[in-house]
């Protein structure tokens, strides 16, 4: 387990170097299907929840923010649709925190909405700005459909060590 004080320091670096392992799995996951499926790897999603249960909400914020910035810049060149999109789901996982009682089922529907709301408000921005074109016959069962399956098989296998590893079950029981 780590404490809180460190993981905060440690968590944009983590955050940044599990955004490079997700953007190889993803490619070596295509490229095993020859491109006819994409399954879009999210495990830096899947930290980032796990970690919301005991970092501060405005330090995650910009955390998010900066990376999206960073995500942006590198992956496709315009500033502001994953600098939007991360942010927002640090929000929507501190509202889940709030309103629903956190417990690894409720992580797990988390995961599943976080990664479709990722997925869909990714394509819709990136459509309107003219970065790609949608086709809804791509999009859903050769896109999406394996994304879910993948990150899900992800969630079932590393929630359980993430947590050990990243959340001081003192912390988390006592809310600090």
């Amino acid at each position: 387990m780590i404490r809180r004080t460190t993981l905060k320091h440690i968590t944009p670096f983590l955050l940044f170097f599990l955004f490079l392992i997700d953007a190889h799995v993803t490619r070596v996951i295509a490229t095993l299907t020859d491109n006819v499926y994409v399954a879009n790897s999210h495990l830096a999603l899947l930290v980032l929840l796990v970690i919301s249960q005991v970092i501060d909400e405005r330090f995650l914020f910009w955390t998010a923010l900066v990376l999206g910035v960073l995500y942006d810049l590198y992956y496709i060149g315009v500033i502001g649709i994953y600098a939007v999109i991360f942010p927002l789901l640090v929000m929507l996982f501190y509202l889940f925190k709030q309103l629903i009682q956190q417990n690894t089922l409720t992580l797990f529907f988390t995961t599943v909405i976080s990664v479709t709301l990722f997925e869909f408000v990714s394509l819709l921005l990136q459509t309107i700005f003219g970065l790609t074109g949608g086709n809804e016959g791509f999009f859903v069962p050769r896109y999406l459909g394996p994304t879910l399956l993948f990150n899900i098989l992800i969630f079932v296998i590393l929630i359980f060590p993430l947590e050990r590893i990243l959340i001081d079950p003192t912390e988390k029981e006592l809310g600090i």
